[in-house]
């Protein structure tokens, strides 16, 4: 056995701190067998894993074994048995698919394949089920894999193949993927479909795609006559041109849209398209567009954009018959009654809206803490402990699931860990969801006790939902830069749920998701330097950086909570964008934001702030604090568009 150069392990993962523990023997022949697998050793590895009895890793070692060396079917098929309740069937499934394709084993293949959502997999499926004389399922499998607009894996051509030279393939089809290609903008594939048409079919698909890539010379100039009327290629044609230039494909439509065929279902999505797209643009011309898609074809987003639209004009009257007009469910939300008693209490008065704001007023989020700042009452914020036997929580303590994080914890393995508890909140029903929430409170890990509670959806438990870490880092550095700690706390919630190790898509890190760019600007700018990205995951260096940088952004905005919290979100470059040209309420500017990430992300900082307050134990500031009305700022306005289609000669 090899000397192992420590002896105790630190536990630092995700803010989970506990004391020093000593390595284990277990521990030790984990990274045995880890190393002799790596290095090839099946004999070695084999004799370590033996040793290791039931530990709880060993599924895991079997699984990086099985993943390495997927020709051992029937050992895979009895650990895809004995282990089906954990993460790591899923990965070993596929591997094992992987080979039985790569050996033609096709009737083993529909013995063990499941729809794992890999596309290559189900070409192969399709496949396995020609082979194997099941005909009727392998077309219906075919078919579901041509109708998607993009390329699919080499995988798919043989299947593909013997589908088109037994006929299946119609020009209904074809048109239909093409169409599918150019809505995903797949121009590619949507030009090998046309070549692949007879010839009358070929030009339509070949004048189409003309008309894709440049509208505003095509839907200017004059259409082939087996093409004049054409609405099909004109709807894709004008949602094309406004993309690239709205104003342009206002005016088109206004002057040429009775030239074409368009069937009602059409016109609405071309309504939508421009409608949305000037409601995002706070245009208000966006009323009237969105206003004109029929009610069968009103999705949710237009419903919304409807009363956000006539909220930033704030013509009240319009914004109480959209609501009014929407379907029952969406009315009823908290945001739809927040703002129906705005619009009557603007009409009518405060003791009209009275009722409908008293209701809201018991919610314990951003419109209920608005709604009771118009009733000048006070925030419902009430502490209620979940509530979960103590023997459920340990008998998912002592579930393979728990023990293998605990081991990976100890292994110091965080993202190994990570990965085991997402798993198991992924599954577990409504009493293992608050169990686990219990759990990973207990072992100090906030952010998995937060979105365990959150899928629970049990709400009021301040202690879990709303966890006061880091207290003194955020303290002194909130009071280094004037700024209210709950409000530092409530971006912390918000941005990361208290995860140091935090790493989004985009490249941000740590507690306050800083950009790296962002941070050694920060850095520079107090003349220090930021040596190395990890650094970030140091929750004093990310608190002080992040605390500095949304200092900077409210000096920037002049004190304005609102927008320097937009901007931290969404950057100030797009905030300065959406400032209005007057004074506008603050609850208006926050409710017509045109990123949905950035809506959400403002109401909720601002309703954690209120939260904390609560927490800290500190006076209160109320949320009409936080939100003072939006300045207004001078626009220069644009030149007024000539006719698009007319020489300017």
């Amino acid at each position: 056995m090899q000397i192992v150069a420590f002896i105790v392990l630190w536990l630092t993962v995700a803010g989970v701190q506990a004391g020093p523990t000593s390595v284990t023997r277990h521990q030790l022949w984990f990274n045995h067998a880890e190393r002799a697998l790596a290095k090839g050793d099946r004999e070695k590895f084999q004799a370590w894993v033996t040793k290791l009895g039931d530990y709880p890793l060993v599924p895991y070692l079997h699984y990086r074994y099985y993943l390495k060396y997927p020709d051992a079917v029937d050992e895979i098929n009895r650990y895809l048995e004995r282990y089906a309740a954990t993460r790591y069937v899923k990965p070993v499934r596929i591997r094992l698919l992987e080979h039985l394709a790569r050996q033609e084993s096709w009737r083993d293949y529909l013995w063990y394949y499941r729809d794992l959502g890999k596309t290559e997999l189900h070409c192969h499926y399709a496949w396995a089920l020609y082979r194997q004389g099941r005909v009727k399922q392998a077309w219906r499998e075919t078919q579901r894999l041509w109708l998607v607009g993009r390329s699919q894996p080499k995988a798919c051509d043989r299947i593909f193949k013997v589908w088109k030279e037994s006929g299946h393939l119609t020009t209904e089809l074809v048109w239909r993927r093409f169409e599918l290609a150019l809505e995903n903008n797949k121009s590619n594939l949507a030009k090998y479909l046309a070549n692949s048409m007879n010839n009358e079919e070929r030009k339509r698909a070949l004048f189409w795609l003309k008309v894709h890539h440049h509208p505003k010379k095509y839907l200017c100039a004059t259409w082939p006559a087996a093409f004049q009327g054409d609405g099909e290629i004109f709807a894709d044609g004008l949602r094309q041109l406004a993309r690239q230039d709205r104003e342009a494909a206002l005016q088109l439509w206004e002057q040429d849209a009775n030239r074409f065929k368009l069937t009602p279902e059409q016109i609405s999505q071309i309504q939508r398209f421009i409608g949305l797209r000037l409601a995002w643009r706070h245009d208000p011309r966006a009323w009237d567009w969105l206003s004109a898609v029929s009610k069968p074809f009103r999705d949710p987003e237009v419903t919304a954009w409807r009363v956000r639209v006539a909220l930033r004009e704030e013509h009240w009257s319009r914004a109480l018959n959209a609501i009014e007009d929407m379907p029952a469910i969406e009315r009823r939300d908290a945001q739809w009654r927040y703002w129906r008693a705005r619009a009557l209490e603007e009409m009518y008065g405060t003791e009209t809206a009275r009722p409908e704001f008293v209701e809201v007023a018991e919610n314990m989020d951003f419109y209920g803490f608005l709604a009771a700042d118009r009733l000048q009452g006070d925030y419902r914020i009430a502490h209620d402990p979940i509530t979960v036997s103590e023997q459920t929580v340990q008998e998912l303590e002592k579930s393979l699931t728990f023990r293998a994080i605990r081991e990976f914890i100890a292994l110091d393995r965080y993202w190994d860990a990570r990965r085991e508890w997402w798993y198991l909140l992924k599954y577990a029903d409504r009493e293992k969801l608050l169990a686990a929430a219990v759990l990973a409170r207990r072992m100090g890990w906030p952010q998995m006790a937060i979105f365990a509670v959150a899928k629970a959806e049990h709400w009021n438990d301040l202690d879990i939902r709303f966890p006061v870490r880091f207290l003194d880092q955020v303290r002194n550095y909130a009071k280094t830069r004037n700024v209210d700690p709950a409000y530092i706390f409530g971006i912390i919630r918000r941005e990361s749920a208290f995860d140091e190790h935090a790493n989004s898509p985009v490249g941000a890190r740590g507690l306050m998701q800083l950009m790296p760019y962002t941070a050694r600007k920060v850095a520079r700018q107090l003349r220090e330097r930021l040596r190395t990205v990890k650094a970030l995951e140091d929750s004093a260096t990310n608190v002080r950086y992040g605390t500095a940088y949304f200092s900077s952004l409210l000096e920037k905005f002049d004190g304005h909570f609102v927008l320097a919290t937009a901007a931290y979100n969404a950057g100030p470059h797009r905030v300065d964008r959406w400032l209005p040209t007057r004074f506008m309420p603050a609850d208006i500017w926050i409710e017509t934001i045109p990123f949905r990430e950035t809506r959400r992300y403002v109401r909720a900082v601002l309703a954690y702030a209120m939260i904390y307050q609560k927490r800290l134990g500190q006076p209160s500031r109320r949320l009409s604090a936080y939100t003072t009305p939006i300045p207004g700022v001078k626009r220069r306005s644009g030149k007024a568009n000539m006719h698009i289609c007319r020489s300017s000669s």
